[in-house]
């Protein structure tokens, strides 16, 4: 499952003057007892993106990890799932305010939700698929039927933050374009952008922890069901060119009108963003092996990732992200 001890990520309390060069930062990350590698990236407007990479792929082994290398990133993947809906919306596949009943079948309760609810943790679906029925490994349509099928756990626009319903939206997608969720990511968002080396589950070089490392399988990510949750894995550059696209927002990519619905926050949670009040936005994953963190401005973006998701490896990550892009004395959480 994706790591709940990530929804408690926090920026820290002060912040330093200047940026640190990632090349700084990602040495003193992997330096940390509990991280075998680290990559510390920054794309900042007129610099363009700079990123480093430190430590092994394995902590019992001599392998360096390279600029290459592929990170898991967790639930990153939310707001890369939403950027999908937007391309969607925009080209009338279906529309912000579709609701789930449309397009599959559900429960009487779930008949007012809409994919704009789901996409901004507010439709009142439970976190995630029981533990007993995920030891099972449902398909994506299995999952999707079982949470559909029970009634909601909190009421329809209030906060609650669910994996399922990031799922749900995915699977929301697939129906209204017949295509898998992993195919529309490829075509509408990954190469678009030039988002190379982009994939699903665990990387196949770089090895998760926890503590020990954990070679590809099937216990090394979450379920292949929970993708538009948090499957996505990709090379430093590719999260830079992602980043870059939500900080100067192309409009050969999406419409003004798109990009303001995707960052326009519900109380402080926009669509895959957390949102803090002096509008820089951020994100955090983990699925127990792994733990990456994007933060982003207009005009600025940096992103952090280790392949550790022991406890111990928070606070190095929250320090290094505050290193690349510093943030003002207040304390606000980023979502998981």
């Amino acid at each position: 499952m994706i790591h709940a001890r990530a929804a408690s990520i926090m920026i820290a309390i002060t912040a330093t003057s200047a940026a640190a060069e990632p090349g700084v930062v990602a040495r003193e990350l992997a330096a940390h007892a509990d991280v075998p590698a680290a990559i510390a990236a920054i794309w900042e407007d007129g610099a363009g993106g700079r990123l480093a990479v430190a430590g092994t792929r394995r902590a019992d082994g001599p392998s360096e990890t390279e600029p290459q290398d592929a990170w898991h990133v967790g639930s990153l993947t939310k707001a890369m799932t939403a950027t999908l809906a937007a391309r969607l919306v925009e080209q009338g596949v279906l529309s912000w305010e579709t609701p789930v009943n449309a397009l599959l079948a559900a429960r009487q309760e779930w008949d007012a939700v809409t994919l704009a609810d789901l996409l901004t943790h507010r439709s009142g679906m439970a976190a995630n698929l029981p533990r007993w029925r995920s030891v099972f490994r449902p398909d994506r349509k299995s999952y999707v039927a079982h949470m559909l099928s029970r009634p909601p756990e909190g009421p329809q626009g209030a906060f609650l933050y669910s994996n399922a319903g990031y799922v749900v939206a995915g699977a929301m997608m697939e129906k209204a374009s017949d295509t898998s969720w992993e195919a529309l990511m490829e075509r509408e968002v990954f190469a678009p952008l030039g988002m190379m080396g982009v994939g699903f589950g665990a990387p196949p070089d770089l090895l998760g922890h926890n503590p020990r490392p954990v070679p590809p399988s099937f216990v090394a990510d979450n379920i292949p069901a929970m993708g538009p949750a948090g499957t996505v894995h990709l090379p430093g550059d590719a999260m830079l060119a992602f980043l870059e696209a939500h900080a100067t927002r192309p409009e050969d990519f999406l419409s003004p009108a798109s990009w303001t619905r995707l960052h326009t926050p519900v109380e402080d949670y926009a669509m895959g963003w957390a949102v803090r009040p002096d509008g820089v936005m951020g994100h955090a994953g983990s699925n127990t092996l792994w733990l990456a963190a994007m933060r982003l401005s207009e005009g600025r973006a940096a992103f952090v990732a280790v392949n550790s998701g022991v406890d111990a490896v928070y606070e190095p990550v929250e320090r290094a992200l505050d290193q690349l892009f510093p943030l003002p004395a207040t304390r606000e959480a980023l979502r998981p």
